[in-house]
């Protein structure tokens, strides 16, 4: 979003048309409508999860309450694939104007620091984990990566050394909403997450984290 609204004051300084200028704000609108749908899809799935919890294992009487909705926008203009791809041309030609470029005018655009290796086989993912009514809430950071493969060691269990696979996700954060084991007893979650990348898992396991799940 910052490069999109930018781009366009150093279009003459870096020979870019007005219709490259428009396709790149043209992709950056239609960019961050996905990633708001995806967060409005998990937050659907979580409402409905716990909806259908409330409607199984709720005490008698409980009022169950309407059934949630997923109210999407309207789409902005579809954009070409390969946003990224093409974005990467674009800040290509910038570095590479010796004589137009600083480090001032990267950092305005958000591009300093593009040519530094990401090392995969060396990251370790971040994790953190909070609770609501309904769900686990785990968020992660996969930088390059695809996404991660969530897991959680299983309640109750005293082997160290297994771990059940939940789901592999591609956006930060995933919502476990597994109902308890039991209606109405607490229980103590493990997670941990591993990078994934073309398929495969990479790099580090993240450190495993602890939460107490009411329900």
């Amino acid at each position: 979003n910052n490069f999109a609204s930018k781009i366009g004051s150093y279009a003459t300084l870096f020979g870019f048309t007005p219709a490259e200028v428009a396709l790149i704000v043209k992709m950056a609108a239609f960019y961050a409508y996905i990633i708001g749908f995806i967060e409005q899809v998990k937050t659907f799935s979580n409402n409905l999860v716990s909806f259908k919890n409330i409607l199984s294992i709720a005490p008698n009487g409980t009022t169950l309450g309407p059934i949630p909705v997923l109210t999407v926008a309207a789409a902005p203009a579809i954009c070409p694939a390969g946003i990224f791809t093409y974005i990467s041309g674009i800040v290509g030609r910038i570095k590479s104007n010796t004589t137009a470029y600083t480090d001032a005018i990267g950092k305005d655009l958000g591009i300093v620091g593009d040519d530094v290796e990401f090392k995969m086989a060396e990251f370790k993912p971040e994790i953190s984990a909070t609770t609501q009514t309904g769900s686990v809430v785990i968020k992660f950071t996969k930088k390059d990566l695809d996404g991660v493969n969530v897991y959680s060691h299983p309640v109750g269990s005293t082997d160290i050394n297994v771990w059940e696979f939940l789901a592999l996700d591609n956006h930060s954060p995933y919502h476990d909403t597994r109902p308890l084991a039991v209606a109405g007893q607490p229980e103590k979650r493990q997670y941990r997450v591993h990078g994934v990348y073309d398929g495969v898992e990479t790099g580090l396991v993240s450190d495993t984290i602890e939460v107490v799940f009411e329900g």
